[in-house]
């Protein structure tokens, strides 16, 4: 199967998180992953915002790519952050994240307008 990249952008709010996790479900279901994978990358992605939008900046946008490969999901999830912001890397939220996935990291990154981006970037596959 040949890599195919989705792109959405919503506000930065908690209200619309359910909608990026509907997204990845359902691009999950089309790339006919176990019923498991498709249940744990709709919780990590579910996480992965939660996580970004604690530090995102008001207001601003979260972003979401998600990268279909060959039996994988990447889910790459960013915001604009507040000065000085931590990246989460600890803490339970970020257990169960690391638990669900699997890989993760977190960084931070250097958006088009300059602004300090907090970045989330996951796979999910059938194990």
């Amino acid at each position: 199967m040949a890599r195919r990249t989705v792109d959405m952008t919503v506000e930065a709010e908690p209200a619309l998180v359910p909608v990026v996790r509907n997204v990845a479900a359902d691009l999950a279901i089309r790339l006919d992953l176990q019923l498991d994978t498709i249940a744990d990358l709709r919780l990590a992605v579910d996480e992965a915002c939660g996580l970004l939008l604690a530090r995102a900046a008001a207001p601003t946008l979260l972003r979401t790519r998600f990268v279909i490969g060959d039996g994988t999901i990447t889910a790459r999830s960013e915001v604009a952050c507040r000065a000085g912001t931590s990246l989460p890397e600890d803490g339970f939220n970020w257990h169960v994240l690391t638990a669900l996935v699997l890989s993760v990291k977190c960084f931070h990154a250097c958006g088009a307008g300059g602004e300090t981006l907090a970045v989330i970037e996951l796979t999910v596959g059938d194990r």
